[in-house]
């Protein structure tokens, strides 16, 4: 018979296995989606662009829907069903379609898809907070990383002597492990539920009685459309100024390494400094990523440059999403969570139609000065309005 602090280890392993797994998964196929667009079925900037915001747009309708089922349904039983499904959606990409077919089928995939990581980060942030535990949110979450940057070293050589198109059959027989191990280990009687039914009224319900969380989320959902060159988008970069397959993994996993010591010491660096401070902080070191992005053609100096993403990542995600928990109830967890990841994606979509235009008509790295330039400004602008409104972000 287990003792509390052993079963509680054990479970901490479980999570952080899954997030291993799963962040293998979303490398292995995401950071490689838009160039297979591009070069395997010949897309433009402006197509793909409509594609990857249309696949974030799609949380607006179904992510946080599915937030408020997982309160009420249970967490394991949405996450087990949406994984499953999503196990074998990922080949239909392998169909010869066209820009309508791939509009199309990824609003059916985001919808089913894009909900599993918030879902294991309600799971990371629960567990988190239990009494007696040493750990936290981003010593687990930074396995994830840990799984990005070995899938994405792995994937490049494996499509390097094979085809790019294998990306699909590898995230999805990742995530088929991830399933197994999830009905295996991850517990189903230590959950608060809510009684509180879905529906898009009760979720406009929840954050007009949460001004303050309201707030926060447009924030992030500014901040978000300019930060975007930085997240999926960055792969056009680094095909734009020449990098091969092999140089955009190694790119990925430079990015994944140094999130880990911001993932571990984040919530140490949070109460030294303060989440205000620390989300200004790597807003602003976005903004000069971006700037040194836009100034070099030379793959190894913006492969050196991605190192900032330990920062601009992941001492941002420690911070952003441990607030976010602050200002919600237990029972609205996955609610909260898949609140913040809409948001957040809303205003990526919109930033990947921006640049996606933009990469049309100037290119990527002109792209990239454009934005840090309005990144520096909302610093600016939001540190004045911070200091007369302290209690905005605290």
């Amino acid at each position: 018979m287990y003792t509390l602090a052993r079963y509680s280890k054990y479970s901490i392993a479980t999570i952080q296995v899954l997030y291993f797994l799963l962040y293998a998964a979303f490398a292995s196929w995401s950071s490689y989606f838009y160039v297979f667009l591009e070069n395997e079925r010949h897309l433009t900037g402006v197509q793909i662009g409509s594609i990857a915001a249309v696949q974030q747009i799609n949380n607006i309708i179904f992510l946080p829907l599915w937030g408020m089922i997982s309160d009420r349904y249970g967490k394991r039983n949405v996450f087990l069903l949406l994984l499953g499904i999503s196990v074998f959606t990922l080949y239909g990409f392998l169909v010869h379609g066209g820009f309508v077919y791939y509009l199309v089928f990824i609003v059916f995939f985001s919808a089913l898809h894009n909900p599993i990581g918030s879902l294991i980060d309600s799971f990371a942030l629960r567990k988190a907070k239990e009494p007696l535990l040493t750990t936290s949110y981003g010593k687990m979450r930074l396995w994830a990383s840990v799984g990005w940057a070995v899938s994405s070293v792995v994937t490049c050589f494996v499509i390097k002597y094979t085809s790019i198109s294998y990306i699909f059959p590898i995230a999805s027989a990742l995530l088929a492990i991830s399933w197994v191990i999830s009905f295996l280990y991850v517990n189903k009687k230590r959950e608060t539920t809510t009684d509180v039914k879905p529906s898009y009224r009760a979720l406009f319900v929840f954050l007009q009685t949460n001004k303050q969380l309201l707030w926060f989320f447009l924030f992030i959902m500014l901040y978000y459309i300019f930060n975007s060159p930085t997240l999926m988008f960055i792969n056009l970069y680094y095909n734009e100024i020449g990098a091969t397959n092999s140089d955009i993994g190694i790119a990925f996993a430079v990015q994944s390494v140094f999130e880990l010591p911001f993932l571990f010491f984040g919530n140490t660096i949070i109460k030294k400094y303060g989440v205000k401070n620390v989300i200004l902080f790597t807003m602003f070191v976005a903004a000069v990523r971006m700037v040194l992005y836009g100034f070099t053609s030379n793959p190894w100096i913006a492969i050196t440059i991605g190192c900032l993403h330990g920062v601009t990542l992941g001492l941002f995600l420690v911070a952003a999403i441990e607030y976010t928990h602050r200002l919600v109830p237990i029972q609205f967890n996955s609610t909260g969570q898949t609140l913040f990841y809409t948001f957040l994606g809303v205003g990526t979509s919109v930033g990947n139609l921006l640049n996606g235009f933009l990469k049309d008509y100037m290119s990527l790295q002109h792209a990239m000065k454009v934005n840090a330039s309005v990144v520096f400004v909302m610093v600016i602008v939001s540190y004045v309005f911070l200091q007369k409104k302290s209690k905005q972000i605290v």
